[in-house]
């Protein structure tokens, strides 16, 4: 986490300590740039790649979801579930969020890990090396808690074994000597502690992650959508409760800039007209966008009603409580019974129903 303090004149020698995203904050090291819905990097998007075990990697950053366009900054590998593999977490600079990344490729083929304490030098045996023998392979790990740009190492060391039952564990200590701990099997949590010659059993801290929302969602087929805030074509917020209608909703989030999504107004605006629908269609353009999305949904669809994304605020649920703008594939559309209950999620252009 990283906090400024800047949100008053600077001071030489004097710091001050603030909440992370305040006025000053916004207002002198992001700028317009957050306040236009910019990128702080020129829309970098963040990558994944998988070690093929055959001297190359492949990119699986669509297919895994962590693409995401909002400047990676940091990232952690650890498990975060305790069931032997590695998650991610990473602290995104654009609209200043978190992400965390579960790891679900499979049933891994076996996993040791490993937590280290010396009894000389520094407790936490920063600096040690750690090597697995698993059959014909061998692997090496350097304890260094410190891994990665403005970011750490979790003090657990992770080892897949690739089918191997077992493994022979080596530590060179910081302080230079190479200790033998013998064999650990399949699924070991193993405490090595300097001196001991022994592995001690640790216990599992299993933390099951929650089944993630559809893409671009923070809502899933079955949950209601309560009230939420958007605004009007003067910048006004406004309530929107998709259950007042007494009518199936469609809940339609688009862009001036999708071209799909302009050319699939027209008959949004048909839907709306129907008797037994109503459309809620909410432009998810930046602030600087939003003209160009009204003067579009003018002569497109002038019959719909306007509805902007605003800004989240404190104490308030907004249209950010019900979807992820950052990975929101565009155009989405969220058909609810007149409940306010999502039936059914749309992804692309809509068709007649």
């Amino acid at each position: 986490m990283v906090a400024s303090s800047c949100s008053s004149a600077p001071e030489s020698g004097k710091f001050a300590r603030e909440e992370v995203g305040n006025d000053g904050f916004l207002a002198r090291h992001n700028g317009q740039i957050f306040a236009e819905g910019r990128s702080f990097s020129g829309n970098e998007r963040d990558k994944l790649f998988l070690n093929d075990g055959a001297g190359s990697f492949l990119d699986l950053s669509d297919l895994s979801g962590a693409d995401s366009p909002n400047d990676g900054r940091a990232v952690i590998a650890f498990d975060a579930d305790d069931d032997g593999d590695v998650d991610l977490f990473v602290h995104e600079t654009q609209r200043e969020r978190h992400a965390m990344y579960r790891n679900d490729l499979g049933t891994a083929p076996g996993f040791v890990k490993v937590k280290l304490r010396a009894t000389t030098g520094n407790a936490e045996a920063i600096g040690a090396q750690v090597e697995v023998v698993a059959g014909d392979r061998k692997v090496s790990q350097v304890l260094s808690r410190g891994a990665g740009f403005i970011s750490c190492q979790a003090p657990e060391l992770i080892f897949g074994l690739g089918g191997a039952p077992a493994a022979t564990v080596t530590v060179r200590w910081p302080g230079g000597a190479v200790e033998a701990f013998g064999e650990v099997t399949l699924g070991a949590r193993a405490l090595l502690v300097e001196g001991a010659g022994k592995a001690e059993a640790y216990g599992a801290a299993p933390r099951p992650l929650p089944d993630p929302k559809p893409r671009g969602l923070l809502v899933s087929v079955g949950d209601r959508i309560a009230p939420f805030e958007v605004l009007d074509a003067a910048g006004a917020p406004v309530l929107i409760d998709p259950a007042a209608t007494g009518e199936r909703v469609a809940l339609n989030l688009w862009a001036s800039y999708c071209a799909p999504c302009v050319a699939e107004l027209p008959l949004l605006e048909e839907w709306d007209a129907a008797e037994d629908m109503r459309v809620i269609a909410v432009s998810v353009d930046a602030p600087s966008d939003r003209a160009r999305a009204l003067e579009l949904l003018g002569q497109r669809a002038p019959a719909l009603g306007v509805h902007l994304a605003g800004d989240p605020r404190p104490g308030v649920r907004t249209i950010q409580d019900v979807v992820d703008l950052a990975r929101l594939p565009l155009p989405t559309t969220l058909m609810l019974s007149p409940d306010g209950t999502v039936e059914e999620i749309l992804r692309g252009p809509v068709e007649l129903r």
